[in-house]
């Protein structure tokens, strides 16, 4: 099964925050308190987008925070999971490297992951940050939370 790793999954939940209040700079305490996931978690993800991608603004101060630096229609899926987990890849002999696999020598695919690979990121890029998120229900319905510890009758 491909799966997203947390930090990334949770950097698509914090870009979705920002999206929602497109015009101004939200700190991460409020990032946090909005989406729910710890203060720490949001700064390390916040730290790395800035490092490694273009997909942030940062301000320092009291009207401070971190907005979008591109509107979130604009931003790709691709580039978030690209941001914090790097190239997309499902085996590193698809990765388009120079260099051959120790067993290339044996191997019969004959490199043509590539093909499959270029089809992912093909799709993750036909994917904005806009697509995921619901503009109409801003937070999941209300649901009645099952009680732990109930005893059976």
């Amino acid at each position: 099964m491909l799966k997203l790793n947390k930090m990334t999954d949770s950097a698509v939940v914090c870009l979705g925050m920002l999206a929602r209040k497109p015009d101004r700079f939200m700190p991460a305490s409020e990032l946090s308190k909005e989406t729910g996931l710890k203060l720490y978690t949001v700064q390390k993800i916040l730290k790395v987008i800035l490092a490694k991608s273009d997909l942030l603004k940062a301000e320092r101060g009291v009207y401070g925070g971190y907005t979008l630096k591109k509107k979130s229609n604009n931003i790709t899926v691709a580039e978030i999971i690209e941001a914090l987990d790097g190239p997309i890849s499902l085996t590193s002999c698809g990765d388009k490297s120079d260099s051959l696999c120790q067993s290339s020598d044996i191997c019969f695919l004959g490199g043509k992951w590539n093909q499959v690979n270029e089809i992912i990121r093909k799709s993750l890029n036909d994917i904005s940050l806009d697509d995921l998120l619901n503009f109409d229900n801003p937070f999941p319905v209300e649901y009645e939370k099952p009680m732990l510890n109930k005893t059976m009758n």
